[in-house]
C-alpha cells in the first residue's frame, strides 16, 4: 500500500507519463477537471502535483492557456518539498538508500554537540548514501544515528527499505511525534566528498534532522551533507485560518 501523499503519487505518475512521451514537449497537460476525474482526486491535489512538476522544470503554467510540457526529463537537481512527516516519507520513497557501513559508537563531546545528546550516550551509526531513482546519482551522504535497541533496522535498510524513520518506530517501539530540521552551509568533509564524488571542502548544504518521541526523548538523528547543484529543499508555510498577520522577514 502506497501511503505517500496523494499529490506525490499523482506527480510521480505524471513524471513517468511525460518521460514515456504520452505528453510530448510543447503539448498541454489535460485540464484540471480531466485529471481530477481520471485519478479521482481533488483540484487541490492536482494543483500540488502540477506545482511539483513546475519545480522539476518539466512543465510551465500559462494563464488562460494551460500547463505546457517543457521537457521529457528534469534537468534540475533533486527537489524535495517538505512540510510534514508525510512529505519526508514521500521523499524517502522517491529515492534509493545504500548502506555503506555501520558501527556502535559512544558520543564524545563533538558528537554529543551535533546530536544534542548526553556525553557518552550509546548509538548505532549507519553510514549511508541516498540516490535518485532515475539517474542513480548520489544526492546526499547521510549519517543516521539510532538507539541501540533499534539495531534491527540495519537489515531492512540493507535489503532496500528507504524509509528510515518508519523503521526507527518499528524497531524502537516508539512513535515519532516531532521532527526538527536545522539547515546550514558546510565545507564538504572528506568522508562525504568521497561518497558524493566531489572535492573536499567544496560548498555544500548541511541538514540535521532530529526525530523526537514521547517526553521529548531523542530517538534518532540524521546528519545529511548535500553537494551543490544536486538538491533543492522547498519548505511551505500555511497561514492558519483566523490567524492574524504578523511581521517578520
Amino acid at each position: 500500500m502506497n501511503t505517500s501523499p496523494r499529490y506525490q503519487q499523482l506527480s510521480t505518475t505524471l513524471v513517468r507519463e511525460i518521460g514515456e512521451g504520452r505528453y510530448p514537449v510543447g503539448s498541454l497537460l489535460p485540464p484540471e477537471p480531466q485529471l481530477c476525474q481520471r485519478f479521482a482526486v481533488s483540484r487541490h491535489t492536482v494543483r500540488e502535483a502540477v506545482r511539483h512538476l513546475c519545480e522539476l522544470g518539466l512543465v510551465s503554467r500559462h494563464q488562460g492557456v494551460g500547463t505546457r510540457v517543457r521537457a521529457l526529463r528534469s534537468g534540475k537537481q533533486y527537489v524535495a518539498s517538505l512540510s510534514s512527516l508525510g512529505d519526508l516519507m514521500a521523499y524517502a520513497q522517491d529515492t534509493r538508500l545504500e548502506v555503506l557501513g555501520a558501527r556502535a559508537i559512544e558520543a564524545d563531546a563533538e558528537l554529543a554537540h551535533q546530536l544534542r545528546c548526553g556525553l557518552g550516550e550509546s548509538w548505532l551509526e549507519l553510514n549511508t548514501c541516498r540516490k535518485t531513482l532515475d539517474t542513480d546519482e548520489p544526492i546526499v551522504h547521510m549519517r543516521v544515528f539510532v538507539r541501540p535497541e533499534a539495531h534491527g533496522l540495519q537489515r531492512e535498510l540493507e535489503e532496500g527499505q528507504a524509509w528510515v524513520f518508519g523503521l526507527v518506530e518499528k524497531y524502537g517501539g516508539e512513535r515519532i511525534l516531532e521532527a526538527q530540521q536545522v539547515v546550514s552551509s558546510v565545507a564538504v568533509p572528506a568522508q562525504s566528498a568521497r561518497v558524493l564524488g566531489v572535492k573536499p571542502k567544496s560548498p555544500g548544504l548541511l541538514v540535521r534532522r532530529f526525530y523526537i518521541g514521547r517526553n521529548d526523548r531523542l530517538l534518532s538523528v540524521s546528519i545529511n551533507v548535500h553537494p551543490v547543484g544536486r538538491f533543492e529543499l522547498t519548505t511551505r508555510w500555511h497561514l492558519e485560518e483566523g490567524g492574524g498577520g504578523g511581521g517578520g522577514t
